[in-house]
């Protein structure tokens, strides 16, 4: 069998593996929808997010303010979940109705620009870890691929870039800014085609800037919406550094299928209901990233179905704990600081 025979023979086969795949997950039931839980779901988040919001303007105690902070963080990240989810099509396919759940729980609630994540995320799943393609992959700062050393200029980012090992950790926590700052960005870049956005923005800084500075005084209003968004931070980066940083850097040109190229690029996390809940179901991301029309609450069901399939046919299934992932971030950031690219390389 010639070389280019046996290319397209495996090729083929390796397509023919992805449909298999996807029957056993439709048997398994993986695809059905799941509307009462995210329902539920959709009510608890933004139950939690308005009931933190008006204990913050009864103007409690330091301890009752720092509580109530923390929970909208954390229920501005779930918001965040719900939004994604429909981003995906895995609440409904009706693209208005997805929309207008991605603007309330994005926009509206978080001032994360529907419109922006939509963008960027979409790039994201496009583009899986490819080093020129995938927006995720490229940062000012950060060097998260071995020829991104050359591209910092500036004396910060070279800085950044030889500590990045230990300084993604704190910097992290800044994500909540940079992620609105970007959003504010996009709007003034596509301004025709953002309206319902900065309808949205413009409600969202009202709720924050209107009843509680006329109750609480500019100072504190201020306050707290700069803590609520830095503590955003944090549990994003828990949940997003340890999905892709440290697998396979997908090079230009470098030809694989979806299932081979989404496996090569992707690990899971722990499969305990409880974090399930905590990482909004991220935490079974190779079978997000494989089929991300899968409704989250089914994810847990559909990560025994691709695991057996990967066992089957001796394919690689990257499963880790939160705490070896974050390992595993630490050594490649590190590797990639202390093995700097002559400038110009390429």
């Amino acid at each position: 069998m010639s070389e280019i025979t046996l290319s397209r023979f495996n090729g083929t086969a390796r397509n023919r593996q992805g449909l298999e795949l996807k029957q056993r997950l439709e048997s398994a039931g993986c695809f059905a929808p799941a509307r009462h839980a995210q329902v539920i779901h959709m009510l608890a988040v933004s139950g939690g997010y308005f009931g933190a919001y008006a204990f913050l303007l009864s103007a409690p105690t330091l301890p009752g303010r720092a509580a109530a902070l923390l929970a909208l963080a954390f229920c501005s990240v779930q918001a965040g979940f719900i939004a994604h989810e429909a981003g995906h099509g895995a609440i409904t396919r009706n693209r208005r109705l997805s929309m207008a759940i991605g603007q309330f729980f994005n926009t509206f609630l978080t001032a994360l620009c529907y419109s922006h994540f939509q963008k960027i995320h979409s790039c994201h799943h496009a583009h899986c870890n490819e080093r020129e393609r995938d927006i995720d992959m490229q940062s000012k700062l950060f060097s998260l691929y071995r020829e991104a050393v050359a591209d910092k200029r500036s004396a910060i980012a070279r800085f950044v870039t030889r500590y990045q090992a230990w300084l993604i950790w704190p910097l992290v926590s800044l994500q909540g800014f940079t992620l609105k700052i970007d959003s504010l960005a996009t709007l003034s870049q596509s301004p025709g085609k953002t309206r319902i956005d900065q309808v949205l923005l413009l409600l969202h800084l009202a709720l924050w800037f209107g009843p509680p500075v006329y109750l609480l005084g500019f100072a504190d209003a201020a306050l707290n919406y700069l803590s609520m968004t830095w503590f955003i931070g944090p549990y994003l980066g828990t949940i997003f550094l340890v999905n892709h940083i440290g697998t396979h850097v997908v090079q230009p040109g470098e030809k694989k299928t979806c299932l081979l190229q989404r496996l090569d690029t992707t690990r899971n996390l722990g499969d305990s209901i409880v974090e399930d809940f905590l990482f909004g179901g991220l935490n079974n991301h190779i079978e997000h990233h494989l089929y991300p029309a899968i409704p989250s609450v089914r994810l847990r069901r559909a990560r025994k179905v691709v695991r057996d399939y990967c066992q089957d046919h001796r394919l690689e299934y990257r499963e880790t704990s939160w705490f070896g992932a974050a390992r595993e971030v630490h050594a490649y950031l590190g590797e990639i600081s202390r093995a700097p690219i002559e400038a110009g390389t390429r």
